[in-house]
């Protein structure tokens, strides 16, 4: 039997509220989760890598409506046609993320450049 985890465990590990848990439960981001006797809880590691899917798909400025489908498909790989469609969503994705990354590029570039010569935006030498 796989290892389970308590509500508790998954909110530390995670850094997230039992209400966002929660929600994420509702919005179907997780899979079900099994419940004890007495109503507790247990989640899996099943659990913990969507939960760490989704953690990154936030960090990139992806909305929980954008991600859903992602992750949805990435429960229901077992069918080839899901495949390909999580792998096609996940390459577009990957192509956004390094679009941005080399907009990055260039603001850190930028802010360097202003830092190292302390100019600021308007100054003219007026000589």
């Amino acid at each position: 039997m796989s290892e389970l985890f308590k509500m508790k465990e998954m909110m530390d590990q995670f850094g997230i509220s039992e209400d966002t848990l929660r929600y994420y439960e509702k919005m179907e981001l997780l899979p079900p989760v099994t419940r004890l006797s007495n109503g507790h809880r247990r989640y899996t590691h099943v659990h913990q890598e969507a939960l760490r899917m989704i953690r990154c798909l936030k960090k990139t400025g992806m909305s929980l409506q954008e991600l859903k489908p992602i992750i949805q498909l990435q429960m229901n790989t077992t069918d080839t046609t899901n495949h390909k469609e999580w792998n096609q969503l996940l390459t577009d994705y990957q192509q956004k993320i390094e679009l941005q990354q080399q907009e990055l590029q260039f603001i850190k570039e930028m802010i360097e450049m202003k830092l190292k010569t302390g100019e600021q935006f308007g100054q003219f030498d007026l000589t």
